[in-house]
Parts: C-alpha cells; sequence; structure tokens
C-alpha cells in the first residue's frame, strides 16, 4: 500500500472526476496536504477510512497499491473463512491481504476480524498440523503472512490522540508465538489507545523494567505456550509485582492459560477474544465509563477478585 495519491490517481481509483474528489477535499470530506509545490497529496489510510465511513466501492484498488478486487464486496462469512484458510495453506499473501482488507472496508472492526476470522482460521490450521495435514513451514508462513497484513492494516488506522493512554503487552520466555500480542496491539490501537508489543521471548524481569519506566495505564499478557508453570508462575510475579507498584491494570489471555492456571495468578482480567480486552480497556477510561449509561458500560470481561485495578 502507498502512503499518499493525488486527486487524480484517487478519481482513477473510485471511477469518478478529478474534480470531484478537489471538492471532497474542500468540503472537508477528506484531509489532504500539500506538496512544497503546492499540489494535493492525499493520505491513502485518511482515504480509505472515509470509503471505509461511506461505503464507497473501488474500481481499481491497485491505483492504492492495493490487490486487485479489493473493496467490491464480500461473501458471507463462513465463505470467508473457507477463502483465507484456502490462501495461508497455500500462502498466497495477496489473497489474504485482499480477503482482510475488504472485511475492514466493509466495516468489520479490527476485534472481529481477529475474533471471527483469523483466529478461526488459525485454529483450523493448528487441527490440520496436528492431523499431520498441514507442515510446519505452512503454519509459519502463515503467520508471517498474517503478522504482515495486520501491520498494513494498522498503517491504515488514524494515530491516536496526544493525550491517549497508552498500553504496553508481550509475551514471557518461551513463548514465541507473536501473532496474539500483534493482534491485540492492533485492536487497542483501533480503540485508540497508544499501544506497543514489546515482543515475544521476554524475561519477567525485563517486562517489570518495562513497566516501571513507561508507566502505562494497562498491560496485556498473551500466553500461547507454557515451559514450565512453576516457571512461568515466578517470571509473571515479576511482571505483576512491577504493575501492582505502579497502579497499572493487567489484561491476560491465551489458549494455554487453563482455568486451573489463572487461579493461581493475580490480574486484573481475563480476556479470551479481543473484544473483552477492548471492553475491559473502556472501563479504565473514566471520561467514557461516567458519561455511558449504566446499561451500556462495558462488562464483558472475566476479572478475578482482589485484583490490581485503576
Amino acid at each position: 500500500m502507498i502512503d499518499h495519491v493525488s486527486p487524480k490517481q484517487l478519481g482513477l481509483a473510485l471511477g469518478v472526476s478529478e474534480a470531484s474528489i478537489k471538492r471532497w477535499v474542500d468540503k472537508g470530506k477528506i484531509h489532504a496536504v500539500r506538496t512544497e509545490g503546492g499540489h494535493r497529496r492525499l493520505p491513502v489510510c485518511a482515504v480509505l477510512g472515509y470509503l471505509r465511513e461511506q461505503n464507497i466501492p473501488l474500481l481499481r484498488p491497485e491505483v492504492l497499491g492495493l490487490p486487485p478486487a479489493t473493496g467490491q464486496g464480500q461473501r458471507q462469512q463462513s465463505k470467508v473463512r473457507d477463502h483465507m484458510l484456502a490462501a495461508l495453506e497455500d500462502g498466497d499473501s495477496e489473497s489474504f491481504r485482499r480477503l482482510t482488507l475488504n472485511l475492514y472496508l466493509s466495516g468489520q472492526s479490527c476485534a472481529d476480524i481477529c475474533d471471527l476470522y483469523i483466529a478461526a482460521v488459525f485454529e483450523e490450521l493448528g487441527k490440520r498440523w496436528h492431523d499431520g495435514l498441514l507442515s510446519v513451514y505452512q503454519e509459519r508462513r502463515a503467520c508471517g503472512i498474517c503478522i504482515r497484513v495486520l501491520h498494513e492494516l494498522g498503517r491504515i488506522l488514524p494515530p491516536a490522540a496526544e493525550d491517549a493512554p497508552t498500553a504496553l503487552g508481550a509475551a514471557l520466555a518461551w513463548d514465541s508465538y507473536s501473532l496474539p500480542t500483534t493482534m491485540v496491539e492492533l485492536v487497542l490501537r483501533e480503540a485508540g489507545w497508544k499501544a506497543t508489543s514489546l515482543g515475544t521471548n521476554l524475561p519477567g524481569e525485563t517486562i517489570a523494567e518495562a513497566i516501571r519506566r513507561e508507566r502505562p495505564r494497562i498491560f496485556w499478557l498473551s500466553v500461547s505456550h507454557i515451559e514450565d508453570e512453576e516457571e512461568l508462575l515466578s517470571e509473571y510475579g515479576l511482571v505483576h509485582e512491577a504493575a501492582r507498584e505502579c497502579g497499572v491494570a493487567v489484561a491476560v489471555g491465551g489458549r494455554a492459560l487453563r482455568e486451573d492456571l489463572r487461579r493461581r495468578m493475580s490480574y486484573s482480567a481475563y480476556c479470551d477474544q479481543l473484544r473483552h480486552i477492548v471492553e475491559f480497556a473502556a472501563t479504565l477510561l473514566p471520561q467514557a465509563e461516567s458519561e455511558a449509561p449504566r446499561d451500556q458500560r462495558p462488562s464483558a470481561v472475566s476479572r478475578k477478585p482482589g485484583s490490581t485495578k485503576r
């Protein structure tokens, strides 16, 4: 995806005149910047946000650096998952990219894209790998393709406000699964947070140091693989202690966190879907909670009694 286009290029992509695009800009419908020579240039992220909001189809998406047929409608949910699965199995990055961007341009939230499509597809890929129907290289390749597409989707999102709350996340040592923490970063960014994933396979000590230095409003921990439960609890203890000292809320989640293991941990919320961490994060914004009607305030997350809250 390219960063900026001219009004003429956007007109070609949409099948409308350059004059129409300039009128949209003059009316403030699409943000534009000026080159040193005084020519208009439109950020593609702002363009896609407007097209998504207005449900405007793309006639020639390749002009914007997008795969052919992007932004031209989509199939029903189950069919999209089937096509995503096939694309990842085959290593067809452009098809997966097009399908994911189509979901976003159709109005789907990043949380729903991750929960309803990507998570479901990778669950099926995992089953196929377990049954010997998928090679390790195919699974790793699929993860790489998905992460690149999620990073591109992140570039489309509007930047966070200067005073936006911050969030940090990571996965502990021996856990190298980067897709889950990448998805959390994306959905929190869409929710208006300055969210940063510190990465995977990190010692608890360095995560604790990051929490003390950065003082985020929320820290998330993704747990997809556990080598040794006692070691995990020990490393997590360092993280939680730093969060407690700094008044940082902690959200945990991941396929490896069994209920009996969670009982031995202290945390602010357990989130087993991406939309849950978005809902939990919203409860940490005092203005949003105080202004919302009581029956509309977010509550669809599991909190542990006596856990850290802010």
